[in-house]
């Protein structure tokens, strides 16, 4: 069972200094860093003109503009390089819709083939780019930051190249023309924790930017007028990207802080009328209940009231299953065709690879159960590789295991002696920096601390990674308990569970990465009463009472595990979720039940 962990109280000091905040609120402010009121302000009330940075914080921002609007006046051959997930495929169509905007005629996006090419701006695909010379620039998107030898061959052939990435970087930074990063330890832009799209997103408001300034300098008065209705089309497409931004930020499970959460704030205001007819048709086909058919349903169905949950389990799964299952061109074809018919078609065909990677992960999660066999505390690290994991799978597994069984996990897809694998790790264990150690043994690698990617060459090199990454695991973890565990805001009576306290909750909405729904401890709770629910009765459906009190609560895909440890008469200690549902008009409280213990327990304190 999951190890219960009370987060670190609120200090009285912390209370004192922002009066008028109910305990609960203090907590949560508390835990968010939100240790000032210029700081929760700016959080509550999130303003696009004042919280937006300035793109030219970022030390390239001004070079790298010029470059892509002399290179648009010349009318220059531009490529943008992007990557397979939702994350790479939106900052694609940022980039290519604002360089059209800008008045760019030549210009293509390449997306890798996951199994074919392998992620981001390789040697190969370099080494071919520069033999066509096909393109004077090349900006690269969610990618790029560790590709110094292919920027380099590009370079050589006389290809200017802009990286745009956020992912970390080696010691080594590649030679492009110029780098926007925030994650580059040299650099200077304040917020440090943008999505590939966000990063995009930058360059293209100071590309918007910049044409304006130009065009002020080069006008006559007269004109300059005119030219100030084309800064207002600019501000307003600009803002038209939005929905785009938040796609991307939430596929790639940033932080939803500091700026991210602006973006994502007004960019789920635009998401939700988006002009864009291939996400009209993603988010219908979405809507689908499990196991409908999509002949069951209607063209033309309105959008409905979408928030980050939905973003995160209907629409970016299905935006990835192109990628994993195909290849992401089908994805950045839906995002960027204005033609009603295409974009049911592609909806439809992306519904549809979804429906096989479900398929495809559940018979792979079992086969990779019993790879890895029995689970003990002396395994620090799980890894493990077959031939019958497509490579867009693994990533996707490794999460669910990692999840599971709380320690780093390192699936491979196998082809001869070539392996392609996906990592997920732990906060305890910086998985690109351990990717970094075994640089010698890998043919390529990059990611985030918690997930990356990487490429190996050679049964020899695989047999020495897995001895390495075995041994800086067992280092590093050696005094670490591999534990699943939950991370509790606050203890809270049942009673406290209720509208006005929903109210305070609310304020921080929207609720994702590193702002998650608060989770509370309920003690002492009677269940009245346990059903199944749902079309196969996965779900649980209960009623809980603490003697004065009674609620309605539900867990989702327990059934299997909790029907036969939970029963009407228990008395049990609960971590709840706690919000409202709503449907036909009517509004109601809903708890949902996410784990629960004997009563008595006594979580540990963080």
């Amino acid at each position: 069972m999951p190890k219960w962990i009370l987060k670190e109280k609120y200090t009285s000091e912390f209370a004192e200094k922002l009066p008028g905040y109910s305990p609960v609120v203090w907590q949560l402010l508390y835990d968010r860093g939100l240790d000032n009121q210029e700081k929760i302000d700016e959080f509550f009330n999130p303003d696009y003109l004042s919280d937006i940075h300035d793109p030219f914080l970022f030390k390239d921002a001004k070079k790298a503009s010029k470059c892509v609007l002399e290179a648009i006046e010349k009318q220059e051959s531009i490529l943008v390089f992007g990557d397979y997930d939702a994350d790479g495929v939106t900052a694609s169509v940022v980039m290519e819709k604002t360089l059209r905007k800008l008045g760019a005629q030549n210009v293509d996006v390449f997306i890798p083939h996951r199994e074919l090419d392998g992620y981001g701006l390789n040697l190969e695909k370099a080494e071919e780019l520069a033999k066509e010379k096909k393109y004077n620039l090349i900006i690269t998107v969610d990618c790029g930051i560790t590709n110094f030898e292919a920027i380099e061959k590009l370079n050589s052939a006389g290809i200017d190249t802009i990286v745009t990435d956020h992912h970390l970087a080696t010691e080594k930074l590649p030679p492009a023309f110029a780098i926007l990063n925030p994650s580059v330890e040299s650099e200077i832009y304040p917020f440090k924790k943008l999505a590939g799209v966000g990063v995009a997103f930058k360059l293209a408001q100071a590309l918007f930017r910049e044409k304006q300034e130009k065009q002020e300098k080069s006008e006559k008065q007269e004109k300059g007028k005119k030219e100030k209705k084309e800064l207002h089309s600019y501000e307003a497409f600009e803002k038209w990207l939005l929905d785009l931004v938040t796609l991307g930020t939430i596929g790639d499970v940033s932080p939803i802080l500091g700026e991210n959460r602006t973006l994502v704030t007004y960019g789920l205001k635009v998401l939700n009328k988006t002009p864009r007819k291939g996400l009209q048709e993603l988010i219908r086909v979405s809507s689908l209940s499990d196991g409908e058919e999509l002949k069951n349903l209607p063209l033309g169905a309105d959008l409905y009231d979408l928030n980050i949950r939905n973003i995160s389990f209907q629409l970016v799964p299905r935006i990835n299953a192109a990628g994993r299952i195909d290849h992401a061109s089908l994805a950045l074809e839906l995002l960027s065709t204005e033609d009603e018919i295409e974009a049911i078609a592609l909806a439809r065909d992306i519904q549809e690879k979804n429906l096989q990677r479900q398929k495809i992960v559940e018979v792979a999660m079992k086969e990779a159960k019993e790879i890895l066999g029995e689970v003990t505390d002396d395994k620090k690290i799980l890894i493990a590789a077959s031939a019958n994991w497509p490579v867009g799978i693994v990533g996707l597994i490794s999460g669910k295991l990692m999840d599971e069984f709380a320690r780093p996990v390192i699936l491979m897809n196998q082809d001869g002696e070539n392996y392609a694998g996906s990592a997920r790790s732990i906060a305890e264990f910086n998985i690109t920096e351990a990717l970094g150690e075994c640089g010698e043994f890998l043919e390529r690698f990059g990611g985030h601390a918690k997930a990356a990617g990487f490429g190996i060459k050679g049964k020899k090199n695989y047999n020495k990674f897995i001895a390495k990454m075995e041994a800086l695991a067992e280092e590093k973890l050696k005094d670490v308990e591999l534990t699943p565990t939950i991370e509790i805001d606050t203890e809270i009576k049942f009673s406290d569970l209720n509208w006005e306290l929903w109210d305070e909750i609310k304020k921080f909405e929207p609720f994702a990465e590193a702002n998650p729904l608060p989770l509370f401890l309920v003690k002492n709770l009677k269940v009245e009463s346990v059903e199944e629910m749902g079309k196969n009765g996965g779900h649980l459906r209960f009623y809980f009472s603490d003697g004065a009190l009674a609620h309605k609560a539900i867990s989702f895909g327990t059934a299997v595990e909790w029907k036969d440890k939970i029963k009407s008469g228990d008395i049990i200690d609960a971590v709840m979720e706690f919000g409202i549902n709503e449907w036909n008009g009517n509004r109601e409280l809903q708890f949902k039940l996410v784990d629960f213990k004997p009563e008595g327990c006594h979580p540990e304190k963080a």
